[in-house]
């Protein structure tokens, strides 16, 4: 059959189904757009203007020479049904070749385009309208000022394990999907299993970082690594992009990298955490508005314990739809202003915790409806250490805070107030699961310039409020009175202040 018969036969075909449609009375009437990707690989026919609840049939016939992949809408069936409830603009996907699907770590496609080695220039991976656009043949390297930008709807299949793409410090990778074409990530056909490729590793902090709506699928095959390296003070834009399973992490954000925007991802299915940090700048970028869900360990794990400012810099661990894992203790220093949203849950790794010193203004308020929770990561007596206060500033203030499972240090308790000079405003706080005790205040002369109120507490073994130092005062008639001796426990703060006042 010659090209212009093939072409006549198959309008008559479309026009049948348009008349054969079963149509509902109603006025409203709505416009289904039938195109073709490139109208010199094959036609499409079925569009036009119906009324609403029309069932119709989009067909679409490749030329001489190509194939149909797929419609827009990633459906893949030809013909194609509709019921018409809205206006709607599909385009039918053809590609040079006869077709086929891709098997093992290849395809037998000729358009799909495979990478490997080494790219030096700026590129654009354009979307060739297949199930797979491009294949990745173990690791490429983006080197130079090279500038990769992905066209939304590019699948990128990786053949194997050490399949992944890095980016170097100079280098750039560009991603920028669409809800309706989003760009894939994926391992080879045969192997739809978690850990099927390796990783995307990035490491330069160019403007041009962007990345959305980007599905990563099943990659992360080593076990201590993630699917998504940000690292050496890269900085990436997410926003939208999906990580489904890897073998151990989703992110690993390293040596001072920071996000430009974290809003919008979901991260599932990772056999370790959603994300992993080392660096406490890079936990200021994070937003709330993200989904971790099914992982194994389903927190934020932060593995550094230093955050030192200065400058008077106000930094805020916002309330996340998980818990932070504080895997080292947390050495708050400098002239800094540290607030914790209302919500956060901070587990503790065993025996870390939490410090905090003269010069920080340490604001950690939560609600009746949202307190901030401090416990441990394992939901064990004393498992986690202190929270070692040292702050000197008068606003610092603690209220409706849960702590519980510290006090590994039996000597600290689970909140220490170290010295003489601390000020803290502290309310609505609570306290339990401990073999130590709630709260252990150093110097009895400290007990004047803090005020503890509503205070609860619950199996403390070593007692709710122990004093460690000794205190006592001359009576109105100038001999001295013991008033607490070393080592003695109260039931509140209420019950020790009431014998210095």
């Amino acid at each position: 059959m010659n090209k212009l018969l093939k072409t006549t036969g198959i309008m008559m075909l479309g026009a049948a189904v348009l008349f054969t449609g079963c149509k509902k009375d109603k006025d409203e009437k709505f416009s289904v757009n039938a195109t073709a990707n490139n109208p010199e690989w094959g036609i499409v026919v079925g569009g036009g203007e119906f009324d609403e609840g029309t069932e119709i049939v989009l067909a679409a016939t490749a030329n001489e020479g190509y194939h149909f992949v797929k419609w827009s809408n990633e459906l893949t069936d030809n013909p194609l049904k509709l019921v018409v409830t809205k206006n709607e603009s599909l385009i039918a996907y053809f590609a040079e070749g006869n077709g086929g699907n891709p098997g093992g770590g290849g395809t037998s496609d000729p358009q799909s385009i495979t990478l490997s080695g080494t790219i030096n220039e700026n590129t654009t991976w354009k979307d060739l309208g297949l199930p797979v656009d491009y294949i990745v043949d173990g690791t490429i390297y983006l080197e130079g000022n090279a500038l990769v930008t992905v066209e939304p709807g590019v699948t990128i299949m990786f053949t194997g394990t050490n399949g992944g793409i890095y980016v170097g410090e100079n280098a750039g990778l560009k991603m920028a999907g669409t809800a309706e074409k989003p760009i894939v990530f994926t391992g080879p056909t045969n192997n739809q299993n978690v850990g099927a490729w390796d990783y995307i590793s990035i490491t330069s902090n160019r403007s041009e970082n962007i990345w959305e709506n980007v599905t990563f699928k099943n990659g992360g095959s080593n076990s201590d690594g993630a699917v998504v390296w940000i690292e050496n003070e890269a900085k990436v834009s997410m926003k939208n992009c999906i990580i489904d399973g890897s073998l151990a992490n989703g992110i690993i954000v390293k040596g001072n990298s920071v996000f430009a925007a974290f809003e919008g991802n979901t991260i599932t299915n990772c056999a370790k955490n959603p994300i992993s940090i080392d660096s406490w700048k890079s936990v200021l970028t994070l937003n709330a508005n993200n989904i971790f869900a099914n992982n194994g360990n389903n927190t934020i794990a932060i593995t550094d314990g230093a955050w030192s400012f200065e400058n008077n810099d106000k930094n805020t661990l916002k309330k996340m739809p998980v818990p932070y894992y504080l895997k080292e203790t947390l050495r708050l220093a400098g002239s800094q202003t540290f607030t914790i949203e209302a919500g956060t849950v901070i587990k503790m790794a065993s025996g870390i915790g939490l410090a905090i010193e003269e010069d920080v203004t340490f604001i950690a308020e939560g609600t009746t409806t949202e307190p901030i929770e401090i416990s441990g990561f394992e939901n064990e007596k004393s498992y986690w250490g202190t929270v070692d206060y040292h702050s000197q500033k008068s606003n610092s203030s603690i209220k409706y805070v849960n702590f519980k499972d510290g006090g590994k240090e039996r000597d600290y308790g689970m909140f220490y107030i170290a010295y003489e000079e601390t000020r803290l405003t502290m309310e609505n706080c609570s306290f339990s699961n401990t073999e130590s005790a709630g709260i252990v205040i150093t110097y009895a002369g400290s007990i004047g310039k803090v005020n503890i109120t509503n205070d609860t507490y619950s199996n403390c073994d070593g007692g709710n409020v122990k004093v460690s130092g000794e205190y006592g005062k001359e009576d109105e008639n100038g001999e001295w009175q013991d008033l607490i001796s070393e080592g003695q426990t109260f039931d509140n703060f209420a019950a020790v202040k009431a014998l210095v006042e």
